[in-house]
């Protein structure tokens, strides 16, 4: 067999190539072209959830619980007004009377001096007397007439005068309620052996006579810096407002009388001869140089025959104590 030419086998495999390029093919209906690229899922938004809580420890948790259970009211609470102003009676003339009493039958206690302040708490029943705070730890009276008044006294209550001596007065303490008093009984003891018969009580002794009741009592004792070399003592006694005459003094130091001469005037004079807190109103005075001061002083107001009408009043000095000018007052009851 001849072979076959090599032109011969490229016309042939060209014309197969061409037939394949340019034929047709049919697409079988159930055949469904292949896709592109791979589908993705559509995405759907997911909504922010709200934080987890951390749970609290069990100690903080109970902390903040107590903190929230509080009530505001615990906290302090704005006042809702202004503090009270305080009334003050200013003395306007010099030795004006500070009285225990709103009237001119009340001794007096003190004298004033001109521009001295006081605290008012009450006015008299008919308007004319301040109760001021006050004078030996009491409250004294003081006439309008003699006090300019600074402050709120419109609502300055009217006050009792015979309650003014009770405000030194320190009440007895108040019996232990019986709830209080069960818990604090004290424990059971063991029972005790029956007690031996106590004998015969023996008879108490007398009583003591009680102190003699006498017409004058001892409205005021004082001590007041002398620098000369002596032991003075001024006497004030009186019935309200006069000054008592004939009265003298019994002077006894250490247990020993010393000599007293003069007695007490109608009229009343001054302690100190220029104003201060230390001049009082005396009717007599007495003075004894050259005494060692050192030691314990009697004083007690004696009538004019010797006789003691008055409670006596008691000073201890030391040698070189400088308050040698001693001050007594006595009131007629």
């Amino acid at each position: 067999m001849k072979p076959i030419p090599l032109t011969l086998l490229i016309i042939l495999a060209s014309a197969l190539w061409l037939s394949g390029c340019f034929g047709s093919r049919e697409v079988s209906q159930e055949e469904a072209p292949a896709p592109l690229r791979s589908p993705h899922p559509t995405f759907t938004p997911t909504p922010p959830q709200p934080p987890t809580p951390t749970p609290l420890p069990t100690t903080v948790a109970a902390e903040a619980a107590v903190i929230v259970a509080t009530p505001a009211a615990d906290a302090p609470a704005e006042s809702s007004t202004s503090p009270t102003q305080t009334a003050l009676a200013v003395i306007s003339d010099d030795l004006i009377n500070i009285r225990r009493g709103p009237g001119l039958e009340y001794p007096p206690i003190k004298l004033g001096m001109r521009g001295d302040e006081f605290t008012i708490i009450g006015r008299s029943a008919d308007d004319l007397w301040w109760q001021i705070c006050c004078v030996e730890e009491l409250p004294a009276w003081v006439s309008k007439t003699y006090v300019e008044a600074d402050g709120p006294v419109d609502a300055i209550p009217v006050a009792d005068p015979d309650a003014a001596a009770q405000a030194g007065v320190i009440l007895a303490p108040t019996a232990t309620p019986a709830s209080v008093a069960q818990n604090q009984a004290a424990p059971p003891t063991e029972a005790a052996p029956p007690a031996e018969a106590a004998p015969p009580a023996e008879a108490a002794p007398p009583a003591e006579a009680p102190a003699p009741a006498f017409p004058f009592a001892l409205a005021a004792q004082e001590s007041f810096p002398e620098n000369n070399d002596l032991v003075r003592i001024f006497l004030y006694v009186y019935q309200g407002e006069s000054a008592l005459p004939g009265y003298t003094l019994r002077v006894m130091k250490d247990g020993a009388e010393l000599p007293v001469s003069g007695v007490s005037a109608d009229a009343a004079g001054l302690t100190w001869p220029t104003a201060s807190p230390r001049q009082r109103f005396q009717n007599m005075k007495v003075e004894f140089s050259g005494v060692n001061p050192g030691g314990t002083w009697e004083i007690q107001l004696v009538d004019g025959g010797g006789a003691p009408v008055g409670p006596v009043a008691t000073f201890t000095l030391t040698a070189t104590d400088t308050n040698r000018e001693l001050y007594v007052r006595y009131e007629k009851q």
